[in-house]
């Protein structure tokens, strides 16, 4: 099983950031007087972001964020640089652009130093002096085939091939993004976008140094998005981990209930079916939890135990939430994994025999804030105490904390 995609509210911080960012600069390109008064300010702005985003894609060793900022680099510097006469290189240069994004885009993350990781700078590095030899030269039979300035679209300065080009990658980061839902690809299609549109412009240089810059920002916030993801979200289920709910209970106040939850007997399936059946059966109350009602955010809080945080909610209005969740989960089939089985889905699905089917059940305790229970740590302890009654009383329940007001 896949990792858990991640929350609606988790895509949209994903999304929404790059197309702020795309739309100011688009909107200072449409306004006269904004974009007099920014053209001076332009190169300080793409240089500034671009080493930004190089810094700190270094930093936290990104190399794949580092190569697709290096290659933004080095294309704004081809066309704002060269003679208008070497042609070849700046086609060459715009043509590889996309291609490099969904390049770096669909290799593993294996650091930068790394041999993967000095493999990705070499493949830089070998397009930069192809580049250069490009430069030049004159190759007027290259230009010819190509087409370059004379298939391009009426509206478009941009030749059909590159902007085939930028289309497929485009798509490319888009289905990445949907299968991956991590916070890489949505960096990388916004600053895609932002160079389409800076290239359809080259010949205004200032619209493309803002437009690079623009994608250099973005380049910066996938970075430090990414950073956010490995420390705060878990891993194994794409739920906000243990560190993220301290941060939470740090702005906890007024009316509030938090739930503990447990999956029932999960040592015994475990250590019956093996680590991996384990990890499958996190991911899928993972899931499960994701989806309760009531306004409640799910967390993983270690191990098998996961919190459900109801804000505006007292303990006896959530409960039901989270009563309707655990039946859910108790109501859902699950099959184990066979050790004969692909690790890819066939094209044709036959039907299995001798399939293993278990049930999962989970425990909860539920504990809201109250005279009696006056903080979050407090209201914590209260529902770990609930969620052990509820296990003594024979699991798959839900138990409210002793004292809860009605």
């Amino acid at each position: 099983m896949a990792r858990q995609p991640a929350s609606v509210r988790h895509l949209i911080g994903l999304l929404v950031p790059g197309g702020v960012l795309l739309l100011a600069a688009w909107a200072i390109q449409r306004e006269e007087v904004i974009r007099s008064a920014a053209a001076p300010y332009a190169l300080v702005f793409c240089c500034g972001a671009l080493a930004a985003a190089l810094l700190i894609s270094w930093y936290y060793d990104q190399s794949r964020l580092l190569c697709v900022a290096s290659v933004v680099v080095g294309t704004v510097w081809i066309i704002q640089q060269l003679p208008a006469a070497a042609n070849s290189a700046k086609f060459a240069a715009v043509l590889l652009l996309p291609v490099n994004f969904v390049l770096f885009a669909s290799v593993r993350e294996r650091g930068v130093m790394s041999f993967e990781g000095f493999l990705k700078i070499g493949a830089v590095m070998a397009q930069a002096f192809g580049l250069a030899w490009l430069g030049r030269t004159n190759h007027q039979t290259l230009e010819a085939l190509l087409g370059w300035g004379h298939r391009a679209v009426a509206w478009m300065w941009l030749p059909i091939p590159a902007i085939v080009s930028f289309g497929i990658a485009g798509m490319s980061l888009a289905v990445l993004f949907l299968v991956r839902r991590s916070s890489v690809e949505p960096g990388l299609l916004w600053a895609l976008a932002a160079m389409f549109l800076g290239m359809n412009q080259m010949m205004m240089p200032d619209a493309l140094l803002l437009y690079a810059g623009t994608a250099s920002l973005m380049l910066v916030f996938a970075v430090l998005e990414h950073g956010y993801d490995i420390a705060y979200r878990d891993e194994l289920t794409g739920l906000p981990g243990r560190r993220a709910f301290n941060h939470i209970m740090e702005q906890l106040g007024g009316t509030y209930t938090l739930a503990m939850c447990d999956v029932d007997n999960f040592k015994k399936h475990n250590d019956t079916y093996g680590h991996e059946t384990g990890d499958q059966i996190l991911r899928m109350v993972a899931a499960k939890l994701s989806q309760v009602g009531g306004g409640g955010r799910a967390f993983r809080y270690g191990g098998e135990e996961f919190l459900l945080v109801f804000r505006g909610l007292s303990a006896r209005e959530a409960e039901p939430f989270v009563d309707a969740i655990c039946r859910s989960i108790a109501s859902t089939g699950f099959v184990v994994r066979g050790k004969d089985r692909p690790p890819k889905r066939p094209l044709e699905v036959r039907p299995r025999k001798n399939l293993t089917r278990i049930q999962i059940t989970v425990s909860a305790g539920v504990a809201g804030r109250s005279p009696r229970h006056s903080s979050p740590e407090l209201v914590l302890d209260a529902a770990d105490a609930a969620l052990y009654r509820a296990k003594e009383a024979g699991r798959n329940r839900v138990r409210l904390a002793e004292g809860t007001p009605e």
